[in-house]
Order: C-alpha cells, then sequence, then structure tokens
C-alpha cells in the first residue's frame, strides 16, 4: 500500500492546482469497467424510480467535476439540468463537450451502455440523439462550493427536486467533521420530498489522479446511511461495490445511494 503522506507531501486545503480534468478522465473514465457500469446501471434505476413518482423535475449537478455520465440517464426525462462545479477548468471540460468541440472527451461507449440497459436502440444515429438531448436539458454551468454553507451562491437558492452529487464530499477533506458540514451544506438544496443521490468512494484516505494523490475521508455505507437518516432522508435503495483498482487508486468501493428527503 502507498504511503499517501509521501506522495502528496501537505494536504490540499482549498486549492486542487494540481488537479488536471483531462487526467483525471484518462484516469477513471477511459475504459467502462465494473465500475462504470455499476455507476450508470444505479443511475438508469435510480431516475427510472424517481420519475414513476414525479412527472417533471429541475435536476442539479453538484460538483459534477469535467463528467458528463450522471446525465446520460437523466437527459431522457422531463426535466431541466444545471451542472455545477468549483474549479473553472471542470467547467470549461463540461462547455467543451457541451459546445461539441473537437478536443472533446468521448463519452459515446458510456451513452451506448445506457441505451443498451434501457432496452433502446444503441446504434450511432440512437448515441447521437441521446447526446443532442442532453445537451438540450443542460440549462446552465455554475459555480460551487460544498465549504459554504450557501454553496451556490445568492443567485441559485432555490431547492431542486433532485440534486446528484458523486465523488465530492469525501474527497476534499480529510476530517469526517468537515465531512458533516460539507453533507449540512449541500442537503438544503434538495427541496422537500425532493431526492438526492449520491455515489461516493469508501475506506480511503486519498485517491489518484495520474501522478498526484488526493486526500479523501474514510467514510462508510454506515455512515452515509446514519447521515442522511439524522438529516430527514429515506433511504430508497443503497448499493456497494468493490474497488477495481484499490491498491492503485487508494479506496475500497464505491457507495451508491437513492435518498428522498422528508415533507421538513
Amino acid at each position: 500500500m502507498l504511503n499517501t503522506s509521501q506522495a502528496y507531501g501537505p494536504l490540499l486545503t482549498d486549492s486542487f492546482e494540481p488537479f488536471h480534468p483531462k487526467v483525471y478522465l484518462r484516469e477513471y473514465y477511459s475504459h467502462l469497467g465494473d465500475e462504470n457500469r455499476a455507476l450508470l446501471h444505479f443511475l438508469s434505476e435510480a431516475y427510472a424510480h424517481i420519475f414513476t413518482e414525479i412527472d417533471t423535475a429541475s435536476i442539479l449537478e453538484f460538483g459534477g467535476g469535467p463528467t458528463i455520465y450522471q446525465l446520460v440517464s437523466a437527459a431522457k426525462y422531463p426535466a431541466s439540468i444545471d451542472f455545477s462545479d468549483y474549479l473553472d477548468e471542470n467547467l470549461n471540460e463540461v462547455r467543451t463537450w457541451l459546445g461539441d468541440r473537437p478536443e472533446k472527451f468521448p463519452w459515446d461507449e458510456f451513452v451506448r451502455y445506457v441505451l443498451k440497459h434501457e432496452g433502446e436502440c444503441s446504434n450511432r444515429r440512437a448515441i447521437e440523439q441521446r447526446i443532442q438531448l442532453i445537451r438540450n436539458k443542460v440549462q446552465r454551468l455554475i459555480y460551487c462550493d460544498a465549504k459554504k454553507t450557501d454553496p451556490l451562491g445568492a443567485g441559485c437558492r432555490s431547492p431542486y427536486d433532485i440534486v446528484s452529487v458523486n465523488f465530492v464530499l469525501e474527497s476534499i477533506t480529510t476530517e469526517m467533521t468537515e465531512w458533516d458540514l460539507l453533507v449540512d451544506n449541500v442537503v438544503p438544496l434538495v427541496r422537500p420530498q425532493g431526492y438526492l443521490l449520491m455515489c461516493a468512494i469508501v475506506g480511503a484516505t486519498y485517491y489518484r489522479v495520474g501522478e498526484h494523490f488526493f486526500p479523501a475521508v474514510p467514510i462508510t455505507p454506515e455512515i452515509m446511511e446514519i447521515k442522511l437518516t439524522q438529516q430527514h432522508f429515506s433511504i430508497v435503495h443503497i448499493h456497494t461495490i468493490k474497488a477495481e483498482h484499490k491498491d492503485e487508486q487508494g479506496y475500497d468501493g464505491i457507495c451508491m445511494v437513492l435518498a428522498r428527503k422528508g415533507k421538513t
């Protein structure tokens, strides 16, 4: 096991200066392994469940990084999507994909997998149609900061029907007490009786992006469930899988949670 204190030296606090979106994308999304298939399956099933309960929705992708896989299933439903992140570099990466620029990251295989899971046609035309649907559904790219009590700022205080937050809150701190506060800051973005989709790496003290190692807090599925219950969420579904490359990338597995907020 890597000695992480030697790997990344002083812990990063409010700086992601060494974070390079293209390197991160190559590290975690260059192929459809077991983890990514599980994520896409979970998101597909979660949105299918949600839209048996509601007809339309406003969706916030919170801290979405440079990725759009989270939107593939969401886009098929009657919803408007706001996409947020802390880093301008990540928002620019998403903007590049939304604008269909030549240097965009290729998400086609992820789209194809989702279409097959949904039982839809997955030929080139179907993939392009879903891609265009995603682009049409994204309304705004927004700056966010989970460490603030008003994480989207004064201009975006209306709560959302659905908030999706994946691999963010456990990956920007090393302290469990701060992780608690980060969750406290984000959950008000979900309206009463709205839904939270939360995916997280578990059992991690770091995660790797290329040659850089970033700190993480070693949460567990049990900790996630207890915290959300304390925040008046009921757990609709929770599922955990083992990591594909534990020793190299630094975490034990991935936990995926769909939860619904109470009335108060």
